[in-house]
């Protein structure tokens, strides 16, 4: 976004977007991640967080501001922080989400599922039973950009088990893991993703990622890949919407993106194998230069509309903000202007 001095990024620029679009309605009020307190977002009748949560101060070594933020967070009710706590921990929680579409029947990466801390020869005995020749294992929790991954091929844990064993003093913080099979295209490089946005409740865009060439990003172009990629990721966006709430009443996500797995397979109909690979929440990079709106508007009204559900909500049950009756009289007049609000 340009216009106000300079150039601005997608967050900042949703910010100014709500205000333009609705000048007499809202004030923003920008925050680093570093000014994020109780008291500070007590000032606030609604805070979204784009990226500063508390796994980002985390991975920034900044252990007292994730302390903070978690506080924030986990309170999200009472100071009303989005998103909301037990959606966010759902997931972070990669294991509680995969379990859960897996159960629906979604195709997902087969996976053992470590809940209760790494045990180097158990894994390996059980990598050696599902027959892997290689694999890959991460951290299930609070795990992001490859922290904490092991990989390789199997035969070589066999003949040395060492790794294995630093690796399970490296983390014995951790007791959730992934364990995966390499999933490798037809050239032996990493499968690809088609990375589905789902904004207020509806799917708006899905851009094509490279598994191994960084600069390898475009919108999806139309087709039978992006169609069956957009049908699967709305059958993974309807696990998303069982645990997406507010106050307890169901509310659609603001922003949610559901990456699919793409390995191409002349055996079958589509000529590829799709699999979910991953669900992110809003604090994930909305690649906004190859969405085919421009990204300053679309979220700057999904925030309008979600900022409406939320703090009708908020009113419903009774809890306190700044200015209960200034924020029921500037929701009517949204009323008026914009219509009714779905969930």
């Amino acid at each position: 976004a340009s216009g106000w001095g300079g150039q601005y990024m997608a967050d900042v620029s949703t910010g100014l977007k709500i205000a333009r679009l609705q000048p007499d309605i809202f004030e923003i009020d920008f925050m680093r991640m570093s000014d994020v307190s109780p008291k500070r977002l007590a000032k606030n009748d609604l805070t979204f967080n784009f990226w500063g949560d508390m796994s980002i101060a985390i991975q920034e070594n900044k252990h007292p501001l994730a302390k903070t933020i978690m506080g924030v967070q986990k309170d999200c009710h009472n100071l009303r922080h989005y998103p909301e706590w037990n959606y966010y921990e759902w997931v972070l929680h990669k294991s509680r989400y995969m379990k859960q579409c897996i159960k629906a029947g979604i195709p997902m990466i087969p996976t053992i599922f470590i809940d209760k801390g790494f045990k180097g020869k158990a894994v390996l005995k059980q990598i050696q039973a599902k027959g892997w020749g290689k694999f890959l294992c991460k951290p299930a929790y609070l795990s992001f950009f490859g922290q904490g991954v092991i990989h390789g091929k199997t035969q070589d844990f066999v003949d040395n088990f060492e790794p294995f064993l630093q690796y399970e003093k490296d983390n014995k913080h951790q007791k959730e893991f992934l364990v995966q099979p390499y999933m490798l295209k037809p050239n032996g490089d990493v499968f690809d993703e088609i990375r589905n946005f789902f904004v207020d409740g509806e799917w708006k865009y899905s851009v094509f990622t490279d598994g191994t060439d960084y600069d390898g990003f475009y919108e999806q172009p139309p087709g039978a890949l992006k169609e069956a990629c957009k049908a699967l990721a709305i059958r993974a966006y309807s696990e998303v919407k069982k645990v997406s709430n507010w106050e307890g009443k169901p509310i659609d996500t603001l922003l949610s993106r559901i990456d699919i797995g793409v390995v191409p397979d002349k055996s079958l109909k589509l000529g590829y194998k799709i699999f979910v690979n991953e669900i992110e929440p809003q604090m994930t990079t909305w690649l906004g230069r190859y969405c085919p709106y421009e990204i300053a508007d679309l979220m700057g009204n999904a925030c309008i509309s979600q900022a409406r559900k939320i703090l009708k909500l908020t009113l419903e049950k009774g809890r306190k903000l700044p200015d209960k009756e200034k924020v029921r009289k500037l929701l009517e007049i949204l009323d008026e202007r914009l219509g009714p609000v779905t969930k």
